[in-house]
């Protein structure tokens, strides 16, 4: 006896639009602007998946009438494979019954929780705007000139925090998933004009992309059990070694950029 697997529970990330559908639930969740509204299974007419963009076309009561879409523009061309194909399987195995509707009357509006998080994006903004006004406060209490060379400072500072953050988390998941996740033997889905892309199953049924650089016809890849999608590939030692002595670096760049940008602000304070 054969058995259907189950499909599986996806979320897709664009430019300010993030869309969720999770196995077993008949919509689908759209999050954007800080709105966050569900759409029913019932309301859609067809998805369409643009290479890196993604479409939910609502239905329309009238013929003539022009659907409503939404869109998620700027993901990723694996995951709007995956996320199309899942809710296209979805849509294939519904029952429709009775006249048609508005999809926009059947979407519903969830009310926002008491806390967010704030947004990365917010945080990347804070961050630049109390950095703007030392670089003015030290070029106008001490050298114009530092209105240059301290912003040049700065980004050299935040490229060491890109790479330590980017090659730590990288070298944390290289060490703990193999010991502490599921490893399987992904199989190369496609290219693209810069790296590879595979594709694996978990235990549940879902499939998942994996892009990677280097790797033959199949690369064994760990994932987290409690986050199937966040998978790494074994690393030998003298990559993890190169990994770490890079997020070294980086954490080096880091601290010195910021460290003179504070030292300068401190001889220009106390004149």
């Amino acid at each position: 006896m054969t058995t259907t697997p189950a499909l599986p529970s996806l979320v897709l990330h664009g430019r300010s639009t993030t869309a969720r559908f999770e196995a077993g639930f008949d919509y689908v969740q759209w999050e954007q602007n800080g709105r966050v509204t569900r759409i029913p299974l019932d309301a859609i007419e067809a998805v369409r998946g643009l290479d890196r963009s993604f479409e939910v076309v609502l239905t329309t009561a009238e013929a003539g009438r022009a659907p409503a879409v939404y869109a998620v523009h700027d993901a990723g061309v694996a995951a709007v494979t995956a996320f199309s194909a899942t809710l296209e399987a979805r849509l294939l195995g519904r029952a429709v019954e009775g006249p048609r509707v508005d999809g926009e009357d059947l979407i519903t509006e969830v009310p926002a929780g008491p806390r967010r998080r704030r947004s990365k994006r917010v945080l990347v903004v804070a961050v630049i705007a109390v950095l703007a006004v030392i670089d003015v406060a030290v070029a106008v209490l001490r050298e114009p000139a530092w209105a240059i060379a301290l912003p040049l400072l700065q980004l050299f500072a935040s490229a060491g925090v890109f790479m330590a953050l980017t090659l730590g988390r990288g070298l944390y998941e290289a060490l703990r998933l193999p010991r502490h996740g599921i490893t399987v033997m992904a199989e190369l889905d496609h290219y693209t004009d810069r790296t590879k892309v595979y594709r694996y199953v978990d235990q549940d049924g879902g499939l998942h992309f994996h892009r990677e650089s280097t790797g033959g016809q199949q690369l064994e890849l760990s994932y987290d059990p409690r986050n199937p999608s966040r998978a790494s590939a074994r690393q030998s030692l003298y990559g993890q070694a190169m990994m770490a002595l890079m997020a070294v670096v980086g954490l080096g760049m880091a601290c010195g950029g910021l460290g003179i940008t504070g030292y300068q602000l401190v001889i220009a304070l106390r004149g």
